[in-house]
């Protein structure tokens, strides 16, 4: 379970330094979601269980990291789909002003959900938060899983 965690960080921040890489090169994060697009609250999950886009953000990020690492477990579910939802998941809202990123504000989620409940990086530590709407990850909801999720994106 900790080998498993501790991995998951570590792909969390090696997606995070290509991401960074990616925003030096073009000045905006690449998008997420069924369409990869932009200023929509989409996400690109490392089950693919929305279609393939997690290969296909593979594909973009592929001249920044080589390979784009899948969670140990990747259970067919989002990181905040209940207990045991195993997926690295990516959204990105904010290549220009809209609806849903009124402030124009370049940011990114990229989460993942622990399996160590006394973990110090989960969320009822850290209290990480959504950046479309500021509200914590640990507190959307009412299950004691969503305090297990871990945040890579700056906060």
């Amino acid at each position: 379970m900790k080998a498993r965690d501790d991995r998951r960080m570590m792909d969390l921040e090696q997606i995070r330094n290509a991401l960074e890489l990616y925003y030096n090169d073009n000045g905006y994060y690449p998008g997420a979601g069924a369409t990869l697009s932009w200023d929509c609250e989409c996400y690109s999950y490392s089950s693919d269980i929305r279609d393939d886009t997690w290969d296909i953000f593979a594909l973009i990020m592929k001249p920044y990291i080589q390979t784009l690492p899948k969670d140990p477990l990747n259970t067919e579910c989002v990181p905040w789909g209940g207990d045991g939802c195993y997926s690295y998941a990516y959204s990105f809202v904010g290549k220009s002003i809209s609806p849903n990123n009124p402030n124009g504000v370049i940011q990114y989620d990229l989460t993942a959900q622990l399996e160590d409940p006394n973990s110090p990086y989960r969320c009822t530590i850290k209290d990480y938060r959504f950046f479309f709407d500021n509200i914590s990850w640990c507190l959307s909801g009412d299950a004691t899983y969503r305090g297990r999720i871990y945040e890579a994106s700056p906060q």
